[in-house]
C-alpha cells in the first residue's frame, strides 16, 4: 500500500507540533521524580479505567449503529466497534484521520457510503460538544469566580495568540463558517452542473443526510441515555486514575468534572491525541483545586498514557480481526462462485 506525500507531511508536521508543545508545557516539571511517583502508581486503578473506556467505546459503537440504523444500513455492533477502535488507531498518527478512517472501514465491510457514516460522524462529534457544553456551563455555574480568573491567566500565560490576534481568529471562523453555510445551501437545492463543485455539493448533501439522523432514531431514549452514559464513564475513567496516586487521591468531585473539560479540550488541539496539550490544560486547571502543576501533570501522564496504550493495544487488535474477517469473506466468495 502506497502512503501519499501529504499524509507524510503530515505525520511529521504533528509530530513536530506534538513535541513542542511537550517541551513547552513540561518545563517545570522534574521527570526523576515524575518517573519515580509513575512506577509507584497503584496500577489496579489505572485497569479500572480501561476497563471502564472499554464500555463507553462500546456504548459509542452502539449509538452510532442507532444513527446508521436509519438510513437502512445495519451494521454488527462488533464491526461498528472495531471500526471506531481503528479509527481512534489511526488518529495517533494523524490527528482527526480517524474520523474517515471508521467510515472507510464501514465502506469495505458493510457496503455503507462513506459520505452518510461520515455525516454521522459529524452528529457524534456535535453531540460530544454539546456534551462538553453542557458540563462546562455546569462548572462555571458553580464555580464561576474561580474558574473566571483562572482562564483569564491561563490564555495570557498558555495561549498568548488568543489575546493577540484574537479578532483575525474571529474573522476567518466567520469566514469559514459562511463558506459551509454556502455549501449546506447549494447541498439543498437541485444540482445540474458536473465536475467537482457538484461533487463536493453531492458530498455535502449526504452529509447533511446522515447529521439528521438524530431526529429519525427509532429508539431516541436509548440513543440519549448512551449519550449521556458516554461522557458519565468518561468521568469515572479519569477520576478512579485519581485514587492511585498521592497527590491526588482526594481530589474532589468538582475538580474531576473541571479535569474532564480541560482534558476534552486539549485533546481537541491539533497535535497527536492532544499530547502535551492535554498535561497542560489538566495540571492548570488542578493548580485552582490547590494541587500543585508537577503533580497534575504526572497525574495526566497517567491518566492520558494509560487510555493510549489500551488504544494502540486495541486498535491493533481490531485492526487484525478485520483482516481475518476480510479473507475469510473473500475465501467464501471464491467458494460460491467455484460452486
Amino acid at each position: 500500500m502506497r502512503i501519499a506525500i501529504k499524509d507524510i507531511l503530515k505525520f511529521v508536521v504533528s509530530i513536530g507540533l506534538t513535541g513542542f508543545v511537550l517541551y513547552k508545557t513540561s518545563g517545570d516539571v522534574d521527570w526523576s521524580k515524575a518517573s519515580d511517583a509513575i512506577l509507584k502508581f497503584n496500577y489496579g486503578w489505572i485497569l479500572l479505567s480501561v476497563f471502564l473506556s472499554i464500555i463507553s467505546h462500546l456504548l459509542r459503537a452502539y449509538r452510532w449503529n442507532l444513527m446508521l440504523n436509519t438510513g437502512g444500513y445495519n451494521p454488527s455492533i462488533s464491526t461498528s466497534y472495531l471500526a471506531l477502535m481503528v479509527g481512534y488507531l489511526s488518529s495517533m498518527a494523524i490527528p482527526r484521520l480517524g474520523e474517515v478512517t471508521r467510515c472507510t472501514v464501514l465502506k469495505r465491510t458493510s457496503k455503507i457510503p462513506v459520505s452518510f457514516s461520515l455525516g454521522t460522524v459529524f452528529t457524534d462529534r456535535l453531540l460530544d460538544l454539546f456534551m462538553l457544553a453542557l458540563l462546562t456551563l455546569f462548572l462555571l455555574s458553580i464555580q464561576f469566580d474561580l474558574l473566571k480568573s483562572f482562564f483569564i491567566e491561563f490564555v495570557e500565560s498558555k495561549a498568548p495568540i488568543i489575546s493577540q490576534y484574537w479578532p483575525i481568529l474571529v474573522l476567518l471562523a466567520i469566514g469559514g463558517l459562511a463558506f459551509i453555510f454556502w455549501l449546506i445551501r447549494k447541498a439543498r437545492q437541485p444540482q445540474k452542473q458536473s465536475g467537482f463543485v457538484s461533487k463536493v455539493i453531492e458530498f455535502m448533501a449526504n452529509l447533511l443526510k446522515g447529521m439528521k439522523t438524530i431526529a429519525k432514531v427509532k429508539s431516541p431514549v436509548k440513543f440519549w441515555l448512551a449519550t449521556f452514559g458516554i461522557w458519565i464513564l468518561y468521568f469515572f475513567m479519569l477520576y478512579v486514575i485519581s485514587f492511585g496516586y498521592g497527590p491526588t487521591d482526594e481530589m474532589s468531585f468538582m475538580a474531576g468534572v473541571a479535569v474532564l473539560v480541560m482534558g476534552s479540550l486539549g485533546m481537541a488541539t491539533p497535535v497527536n491525541n492532544g499530547i502535551g496539550a492535554y498535561q497542560a490544560f489538566v495540571a492548570s486547571i488542578l493548580v485552582v483545586f490547590g494541587i500543585v502543576y508537577e503533580d497534575g501533570y504526572v497525574f495526566a501522564i497517567i491518566s492520558q498514557g494509560s487510555q493510549v496504550v489500551a488504544i494502540i493495544l486495541i486498535g491493533f487488535i481490531s485492526l487484525l480481526i478485520l483482516n481475518f474477517r476480510n479473507k475469510n469473506q473473500k475465501i467464501e466468495a471464491d467458494r460460491n462462485q467455484d460452486s
